[in-house]
C-alpha cells in the first residue's frame, strides 16, 4: 500500500479511537499494518461496543462436537485469503489448555453458553435480536437485514488466557463486524476492552486490534492489518499479565508490554454485527447496501495457562 493511503486509513481509525497516548510497543507490525501513536491532541470519543442483554430464548441448548485440532486449523478450512498462506492461528503455545470454545457443529446456538443479545444497536441505530442469529452447515451466522441486526456472548468469563476464531463478514455498507472481549463487571471504560478484531468499512479491507482502558475516560491504543476480511482469516489474542498480542493468519501483528492498559479483571468473548452510522468508523446505510451482510465464525476456541 502506498504511504499516503496508508496514512488516510489511519489518519480514519485514529478519528474513531479517541486520545492514544504512547504504551510500550514490544513488537511492530508487519509491513502494512500501522500502530497507533503519536495522535492529534484532539479526536472524538471511541464508540462503545456494549449492549444491554436480556435473558437467552427458550431453545433448549445443543451440545457441540470439538475438533480434534488444538492448533487453530479448522477441517478443511483451506487457505485463508487465496495468496497462499495456509490457515491457521500460529497455535497456542506450550502450556495453554482449551477450556471453552464452540465449533457451531449442532443444529442451534448453544445457549448453554451463549447469550444472544436483544438490545437496541451498539450506537443507537437499528435494533439487535435472537433470529439475526443462526447456525447451520457448521457456521455462526449474524445476518444484518433492514434495521434488524445481532450480537451475542460467551460466558463464563476469565481473567487472562488466549482466545482464537475464524470468521469472514459480507461487504457491504453500513454494518460493521466486531468480535472483542467485554469485562464481566460491565464496567466500561473502567474494567477495559479489548477489540480482537473490528472490520467497520464496507470494503472489508482493513482488520482492527485496539486496546481500551480508563484514564479519567476511554482512552485506546492498537494497530490494523490489510486484507480482504470478506473471506476467510484467523484471529487470535494471547491475553497475559505482562503483554497482549494479536495474530492474524498465524503471523504476530501487534504486541504492547504496557501494564498500565492491560485489563485486570475477568472479560467474556462477544460476537456483534452493529449498524452504523458511527463518524469516521462505520458508514450510513444506503441503497447501495445489500438486502443482507452475514458475519460468519467457523469456530471459537478458548484457553487459559
Amino acid at each position: 500500500m502506498a504511504r499516503a493511503a496508508g496514512a488516510a486509513i489511519l489518519a480514519l481509525l485514529l478519528a474513531a479511537c479517541g486520545n492514544l497516548p504512547e504504551p510500550v510497543l514490544a513488537v511492530a507490525p508487519e509491513p502494512g499494518g500501522e500502530t497507533l501513536a503519536d495522535p492529534p491532541s484532539t479526536l472524538p470519543p471511541i464508540p462503545t461496543t456494549s449492549a444491554t442483554r436480556t435473558t437467552a430464548p427458550s431453545a433448549p441448548p445443543t451440545t457441540t462436537r470439538a475438533r480434534s485440532s488444538a492448533s487453530g486449523q479448522a477441517a478443511g478450512s483451506g487457505q485463508a485469503d487465496g495468496s497462499g498462506q495456509a490457515d491457521g492461528s500460529g497455535g497456542p503455545r506450550v502450556g495453554w489448555k482449551q477450556i471453552g470454545g464452540d465449533e457451531f457443529n449442532g443444529p442451534a446456538l448453544n445457549t448453554a453458553v451463549w447469550t444472544p443479545y436483544h438490545s437496541a444497536g451498539g450506537f443507537g441505530h437499528g435494533l439487535r435480536r435472537p433470529e439475526a442469529i443462526s447456525q447451520s452447515d457448521g457456521l455462526l451466522r449474524i445476518t444484518a437485514s433492514g434495521d434488524v441486526s445481532g450480537g451475542m456472548a460467551y460466558h463464563p468469563g476469565q481473567l487472562y488466557g488466549r482466545w482464537e476464531f475464524r470468521a469472514r463478514t459480507d461487504k457491504g455498507r453500513g454494518f460493521g463486524s466486531a468480535i472483542l472481549l467485554w469485562p464481566d463487571s460491565e464496567q466500561w471504560p473502567q474494567d477495559g476492552e479489548l477489540d480482537i478484531m473490528e472490520v467497520p468499512s464496507e470494503n472489508r479491507d482493513r482488520a482492527h486490534v485496539v486496546i481500551h482502558w480508563d484514564e479519567g475516560g476511554d482512552k485506546v491504543f492498537g494497530s490494523s492489518h490489510p486484507g480482504d476480511y470478506s473471506r476467510w482469516h484467523t484471529f487470535a489474542l494471547d491475553w497475559l499479565p505482562d503483554r497482549i498480542t494479536w495474530y492474524v493468519d498465524g503471523v504476530k501483528r501487534f504486541e504492547t508490554t504496557d501494564k498500565k492498559i492491560i485489563p485486570t479483571t475477568p472479560m467474556h468473548l462477544a460476537i456483534q454485527l452493529d449498524q452504523g452510522p458511527k463518524a469516521n468508523w462505520i458508514e450510513a446505510p444506503d441503497e447501495t447496501t445489500p438486502d443482507e451482510v452475514r458475519l460468519e465464525v467457523d469456530w471459537v476456541r478458548i484457553y487459559r495457562q
